[in-house]
């Protein structure tokens, strides 16, 4: 009797021990197969180092940057030929006022049609022929233009130089635009004398004309473009 009872319990201990190992062995292999998996994980998916991070932000930053000065060229191309525009619509204006009037003389006709000459002259610079455009406005300056557009004349005249890249002559041309009383192309003139410097190589008289624009006229749409160049010299 007692040997079956000693018999009894070493079966069962033997199964017990049978069953422990079997559970260890199931779950040695579960964490195998947990190690395994994030091994994969982790090379399928390496995680993103700051540097990595750093400099892709500084990459969007400076796409959007560029982004943005595009946009600000665009906008100041597109102020200069919406006032190049009011001027002429300024003189089609005038001349049909003018002509409304009944004269008490005969006026003698001036020698440059001034409503067609100055829009013809416009249209010159802005196709780019640059030396035409300069005689036709040179043109209107000596057969007696409206006194308000003496100083859109100059600055044309300037801004053809420029396209030319005759640029102490056209800084002369905008000097003289700064000499008139009431110019509305005063601050335009003032960009363009800074962009000839700069346009040259001279650094600081750039610089210079960039710190007068900005200071005499603050409220000027060009002051931004004006900081952008600072920011460069």
């Amino acid at each position: 009797m007692r040997s079956d009872k000693a018999e009894c319990r070493v079966t069962n201990g033997s199964a017990f021990s049978i069953l422990f190992i079997g559970a260890v062995v199931v779950t040695a292999m579960g964490c195998g197969t947990t190690q395994e998996t994030t091994e994969e994980d982790w090379a399928a998916n390496p995680p993103v180092s700051s540097s990595a991070q750093l400099e892709y932000r500084v990459d969007s930053l400076m796409n959007e940057n560029r982004r943005l000065r595009q946009q600000l060229d665009a906008i100041a191309t597109e102020n200069r030929n919406l006032t190049a525009r009011t001027a002429e619509l300024e003189t089609k204006l005038g001349d049909a006022m003018a002509s409304a009037r009944i004269p008490t003389t005969t006026a003698t006709p001036p020698s440059v049609d001034v409503s067609t000459g100055y829009a013809a002259a416009l249209s010159l610079y802005r196709k780019r022929e640059f030396d035409s455009a300069i005689n036709q406005f040179e043109a209107l300056l000596a057969g007696g233009v409206r006194s308000d557009l003496e100083d859109n004349c100059h600055y044309w005249i300037g801004e053809s130089l420029y396209g030319l890249r005759k640029y102490t002559e056209a800084i002369d041309r905008f000097k003289q635009v700064l000499s008139y009383g009431s110019s509305e192309k005063k601050d335009d003139a003032q960009l363009m004398i800074g962009n000839s410097y700069f346009a040259m190589g001279n650094r600081d008289a750039a610089r210079g004309e960039y710190n007068k624009l900005i200071s005499t006229y603050p409220a000027s749409p060009f002051v931004s473009k004006a900081q952008e160049k600072l920011s460069r010299l």
